[in-house]
């Protein structure tokens, strides 16, 4: 289909996005999920915005791009070249249940706007929300053979791999990424890995305590803590310690978020029990919360009525710890859950330096003045940087999203996303009779390149008039011979 043809059709996703946008929130069935507000503002309007953006700049992403007739090399002759996108094939898309529209959703259109087949194995609980989103893009005009799902268990993605995908593109936990990526690599199928976080966040010694607490709340309950990209582990210098802590406990104990609680598993809770009592014998103590509120109190919910992958949930606190360090295991701890760890320093280089003893590295964010924020960014490993801000701007559809170490590698979303679901394809034609290379060598070959080498690429002037001086005197002694 036609690039253009397919940015029309894309940019009717949108509407429809409108249009099925109750439907697509009711099927949400993650239990921290609340609020149709937060489905608003988490999901659907950035995956609108996605497909307004994707409908605009896809034809300007993808095109061909032809190399300059000025810049080809000498000793290559008359070629021109060009490089081309082709699609990748199919697609394999092992979807999240956490942000199921939005995420699932824009690497579907990304995908489909690359020109690619789509295979989308939901996860657990997301069948019917996965479906909707395939029905918006087929009544868009997206053919609907090029959109299969598949049944949420996990042997579906195994299946699928083994039986012939041509990228895969995974949201999920690094301990799934790695099982995935072992069946991927019998097969060489290359992928985009979009995984766990433990996000840090940096105050520095001039940041707004206010706008930095306002913040810390917000990423603390975004979504019941079911976000890979929370403030887990916050550096604060030990002058600030003691003013940032007092503005926390004052928003945590205002109206709306006193009696706020979020669902989650059994298994994550029991995960977090453990940490959280180790975190205490060594030292860390509580800001709010306590351990009664980690145990929570477990509840079953209705599997037929809400669709929720069997297990058993529990309502819990927010935890926040404070006096945490690097030995403890709770600050390397993968979770999704409502939990903040308040990290004291004593020099924000030493926040840095303790940062890299985490091997995750989805988004740091910076409070404070953006001359020192800026000049501590190179040595934050982090596929994004944020800098008086939080969480909100990485759903910017022009910008890709993807994490290092064990968050992952590759990138969704962006520029760079749209050309992660092509490949390139080089197409050269030669013009004119000079060739060279499909001559035998002649005696004064080697003279005549050797000189051509110091003449072209020579770091002097006397050696590029000594690589002159090679090449006439190669082409005289040719001269004579002939």
């Amino acid at each position: 289909m036609p690039i253009k043809q397919r940015a029309r059709i894309l940019g009717k996703v949108a509407a429809r996005i409108v249009q099925r946008r109750e439907v697509l929130a009711k099927s949400i069935t993650a239990p921290m999920r609340t609020s149709y507000f937060e489905t608003i503002t988490a999901e659907l309007l950035p995956l609108a915005e996605t497909a307004k953006w994707l409908s605009r700049t896809m034809a300007r992403v993808l095109r061909t791009r032809h190399t300059s007739v000025w810049q080809t090399p000498m000793w290559l002759g008359s070629l021109r070249s060009e490089v081309r996108r082709d699609a990748l094939g199919t697609v394999l898309i092992i979807g999240t249940w956490n942000y199921p529209i939005f995420l699932t959703g824009s690497q579907l259109l990304h995908a489909l706007a690359a020109g690619n087949g789509v295979v989308i194995k939901p996860a657990p609980g997301c069948e019917v929300v996965t479906a909707e989103l395939v029905e918006i893009v087929v009544a868009s005009g997206v053919p609907r053979e090029l959109v299969l799902v598949l049944d949420s268990r996990i042997e579906s993605a195994k299946l699928a791999i083994e039986v012939g995908v041509d990228h895969i593109v995974m949201t999920g936990s690094s301990t799934s990424g790695r099982k995935v990526l072992e069946q991927a690599a019998t097969k060489l199928v290359p992928a985009t890995m979009e995984l766990s976080g433990c996000d840090a966040v940096f105050v520095l010694p001039d940041a707004d305590l206010d706008r930095v607490a306002d913040l810390l709340r917000f990423g603390l309950m975004l979504n019941g803590g079911a976000t890979c990209i929370a403030p887990r582990r916050v550096f604060v210098p030990e002058s600030l310690r003691e003013a940032l802590e007092g503005k926390l406990r004052a928003r945590l104990a205002a109206p709306g978020c006193a009696d706020w609680k979020a669902p989650c598993s059994v298994s994550t809770i029991e995960s977090l029990r453990r940490a959280v009592s180790d975190a205490v014998a060594k030292g860390a103590t509580f800001l709010s919360g306590s351990v009664q509120s980690v145990d929570g109190e477990t509840r079953t919910h209705d599997q037929e009525v809400r669709g929720v992958p069997p297990g058993s949930f529990a309502s819990i606190d927010p935890v926040i710890l404070t006096g945490v360090d690097t030995e403890m295991e709770i600050y390397r701890l993968d979770i999704f859950a409502p939990v903040m760890l308040i990290v004291p320093v004593s020099s924000i280089s030493q926040g840095i330096e303790w940062n890299r003893l985490c091997p995750y590295g989805l988004c740091v964010s910076i409070f404070g003045g953006e001359e020192q924020a800026l000049a501590m960014e190179s040595e934050l490993d982090a596929g994004t940087v944020l800098i008086n801000d939080f969480v909100v701007p990485t759903a910017d559809p022009r910008l890709p999203f993807g994490g290092r170490g064990e968050s992952g590698y590759g990138v969704t979303r962006g520029e760079e996303g749209l050309l992660a679901m092509s490949v390139p394809k080089v197409l050269t034609r030669r013009k004119g009779k000079w060739l060279p290379h499909s001559k035998l060598p002649q005696a004064n070959d080697e003279q005549l390149l050797d000189g051509l080498l110091q003449l072209q690429h020579g770091e002097h002037l006397r050696d590029r008039f000594q690589g002159l001086r090679k090449v006439l005197r190669s082409v005289f002694r040719h001269d004579i011979k002939k």
